[in-house]
């Protein structure tokens, strides 16, 4: 395996990860820290890639296990590159291309940035950058030496206590970086008791992750009844997604998102973002079901009923949700201005408490 695939695995994993938890990050930023703000959401990012990172570059690649391969031994020597270095260097290699010098560089960048990004995310100073950087590292260096906890007979990467002293000062450089470049804040949470506007990009952020719980929860809901059908009903059968299963995802996807508005007259990304929907047309219900039916349950309903316009439809009703979130001055919207409700943030409600 070369030296970019790896990264290229833990990119790709680190996206799928960040869309499972987009939303629980998303709740977890309004109820923290009153907001969401790019640039911690970018460093949340960066921090989940470089964890994955270091994960991908330290066990891969990992032989099959019915490979034959030669058990490593442990080092416990700090001065084993200290002497790799300067052996290679009696051969007349240049500095630059001393490859045991190397090793030791790309060991301490490779912790640089997770001890830029504790501190930028967390305000961690130099100790607990260099505690961080020698436990993750101790972690990488033990499974190593388990062979992946059991899964292999034996090591077959190296565990060297070099690793930990170079990653753990990889660490405290990162966060010496942090501490240059970060402009000082006042505190790391504003009060979250305080209310804040309802801003057009807090009412799309409320809307993305509605279609992303719509989304995940069709799809995980479609792939579960899949594999049920292949492994428990019908074993042997074929494991494409047959349209049953797929309006199956699309129904429980749909409920997960209706139930919320018809009951509380709030959608899920609504409540992730700290707004509340207020008032309405009497009877309640009849407001609600309006709401449902021009929001999101309205495209999915027009993208997957309708025939032959349907999707033309639903891409005009979706276009037209976000136009009006855009146009309106209370940032209402379609669905909630037909249904005569407002949207106001959670904690100017005396009654509502973020949880």
């Amino acid at each position: 395996m070369d030296r970019i695939t790896p990264g290229i695995i833990a990119i790709i994993i680190g996206a799928i990860v960040a869309v499972l938890l987009f939303v629980p990050f998303v709740a977890a930023s309004y109820r923290l820290r009153g907001r969401m703000t790019v640039s911690r959401t970018i460093g949340w990012a960066a921090l989940l890639v470089s964890f994955l990172a270091i994960w991908t570059y330290t066990i891969l690649p990992a032989p099959a296990i019915t490979d034959d391969y030669r058990c490593s031994t442990p080092n416990l020597d700090l001065l084993t590159d200290l002497r790799d270095i300067l052996l290679i260097q009696q051969s007349g290699t240049s500095l630059i291309a001393n490859a045991a010098l190397q090793v030791v560089v790309l060991n301490i960048i490779f912790f640089m940035p997770l001890g830029f990004l504790v501190r930028f995310l967390f305000r961690w100073g130099i100790a607990r950058a260099a505690l961080s950087g020698l436990v993750v590292s101790l972690a990488v260096e033990t499974t190593q030496l388990t062979g992946i906890w059991g899964l292999y007979p034996c090591s077959y990467r190296l565990f060297s206590v070099t690793d930990l002293l170079h990653n753990t000062l990889g660490a405290v450089i990162g966060s010496l970086i942090a501490l240059a470049l970060l402009r000082r804040r006042a505190s790391l949470a504003p009060a979250v008791a305080v209310p804040h506007a309802v801003t057009a990009g807090r009412r799309l952020l409320g809307m993305l992750c509605d279609l992303l719980v719509f989304s995940l929860v069709s799809l995980i809901t479609g792939i579960i009844v899949s594999l049920l059908r292949v492994l428990v009903i019908a074993p042997g059968s074929s494991t494409v997604t047959d349209p049953i299963e797929t309006a199956l995802g699309i129904a429980i996807g749909l409920a997960v998102y209706l139930v919320p508005v018809l009951i509380t007259g709030t959608t899920i990304g609504e409540a992730a973002v700290l707004l509340r929907a207020t008032g309405g047309w009497q009877p309640l219900a009849l407001a609600r079901t309006v709401r449902a039916a021009l929001g999101l349950g309205g495209v999915v309903v027009l993208s997957e009923l309708v025939p032959v316009v349907g999707d033309a439809l639903a891409l005009v009703l979706a276009l037209a949700l976000v136009v009006t979130v855009l146009v309106d001055r209370d940032r209402r919207g379609l669905a909630a201005r037909a249904a005569g409700q407002h949207l106001v943030d959670a904690r100017a409600i005396p009654s509502a408490t973020p949880d």
